[in-house]
């Protein structure tokens, strides 16, 4: 997994479709990716684990604590895309409904060898796999 290339990608497509404000759910204790992209964009990272939340609050991230299975809705208004990196595949449906409730593009980098959910399309790039859903 390159976390440059990733970025990258993320970076363009929000540019490409004029995304000002974007979320990464279930940031984990990775903020590489979050760390990048809050350079350019009005960024929030969200994740259930309230350590995680506290850890990127401490690197100067915006960060909320969120359970993705009933999403505060509130959270994420505004927001234009939504990724997440390598969610777990539980998890997929809920993300993609969270962006079909908001309108907002979604981004999906899964674990290798994982089919993507229905309506999400596949993208590669630079050797990295994504699974798109445009508004």
């Amino acid at each position: 997994m390159n976390i440059k290339i990733i970025a990258e990608f993320i970076k363009n497509f929000a540019e490409e479709d004029n995304c000002k404000k974007i979320a990464e759910v279930g940031v984990g204790f990775k903020f590489d990716i979050a760390k990048e992209l809050n350079k350019y964009f009005d960024l929030i990272v969200v994740d259930i684990n309230e350590k995680a939340v506290e850890k990127a609050k401490l690197i100067g991230l915006k960060a909320y604590k969120d359970n993705l299975f009933n999403p505060n809705i509130k959270l994420y208004k505004n927001i234009d895309l939504i990724y997440s990196i390598r969610p777990p595949r539980d998890l997929q449906p809920y993300i993609l409904d969270l962006s079909k409730e908001i309108n907002a593009n979604l981004i999906i980098r899964p674990l290798l060898n994982e089919m993507p959910i229905k309506e999400l399309k596949l993208k590669n790039y630079k050797g990295e796999v994504f699974y798109i859903k445009e508004k």
